[in-house]
């Protein structure tokens, strides 16, 4: 089971429930099982609500179970989004910070053809690693809004879970007595349909938003080539004569 905290607490949650759904039934049983004879028609009731209610109670536990199964984890792509930033943004942004015509003297003590040539080529090679910091920081800021709304996610369904604990509880209380069976009965009924309400805005909400996160990642990938398809390549065909004293023409020179 994944390792969020809001995900063990709303396994507890869970868990609690099911206690509870569990006593109400003891208590309901033991209840009717002194059901004087005017009184059984209240026991035919029952039974009838019992037949509703455990489909409700199958329904739920359906949903719940498969959020359990599939929890997500958040903290997994928080990590990840933080070596984006820390690795690749951060690291790329000192690297293109170090490259500028003003922090070179080649422009400065160099001149000749392919003085020109590295001159035109530098500021490029920048412009290209600021665009990668850029998309990698898109990256992070993308993958920390999806554990966000992982993380609300779970808040939800806890407090969908909880919201039912204190309808389950209530139901235990009324189903100690006889003629209110039928009325406990119907609280867990109603505890059920609004659990299983909320959770499915939840699921419905983050299905929603994951979807736009794909899409957006799907942008994002599509920077990443854009950027290997434009980035200017060195012109180091124009750079290769570096020799200033085998007698040719060199491409280099001295400023004077």
């Amino acid at each position: 089971m994944s390792g969020n905290p809001l995900v063990v607490e709303a396994r507890g949650k869970a868990d609690e429930v099911d206690r509870i759904l569990r006593r109400f039934f003891e208590t309901v049983n033991r209840t009717l099982s002194w059901v004087p004879a005017p009184l059984r028609w209240v026991v035919e009731q029952v039974e009838e609500l019992f037949r509703q209610v455990n489909a409700k109670i199958s329904e739920f536990w359906a949903r719940v179970d498969q959020l359990f199964r599939q929890p997500g984890d958040s903290d997994r792509l928080n990590q990840v989004a933080e070596e984006w930033s820390d690795k690749v943004g951060n690291v790329l942004g000192d690297i293109a910070g170090t490259i500028g015509l003003d922090k070179m003297q080649t422009n400065v003590a160099w001149t000749g053809k392919a003085a020109r040539a590295y001159a035109a080529t530098v500021p490029p090679q920048a412009a290209g690693l600021n665009a990668v910091k850029d998309v990698s920081n898109q990256m992070r800021s993308s993958l920390v809004s999806l554990a966000n709304s992982i993380d609300a996610f779970w808040i939800a369904i806890g407090v969908a879970l909880a919201t039912l604990v204190v309808s389950a509880i209530a139901a235990v209380a009324a189903a100690c007595t006889v003629v209110g069976a039928p009325a406990a009965i119907g609280a867990i009924a109603g505890g059920l349909a609004v659990a299983i309400g909320i959770i499915g805005a939840t699921v419905m909400a983050l299905e929603s938003h994951t979807n736009t996160i794909e899409a957006e990642q799907q942008n994002i990938a599509q920077k990443i080539r854009d950027i290997g398809t434009e980035w200017t390549m060195p012109n180091t065909a124009d750079m290769s004569d570096a020799s200033v004293t085998d007698g040719d023409g060199s491409d280099w020179s001295l400023e004077r």
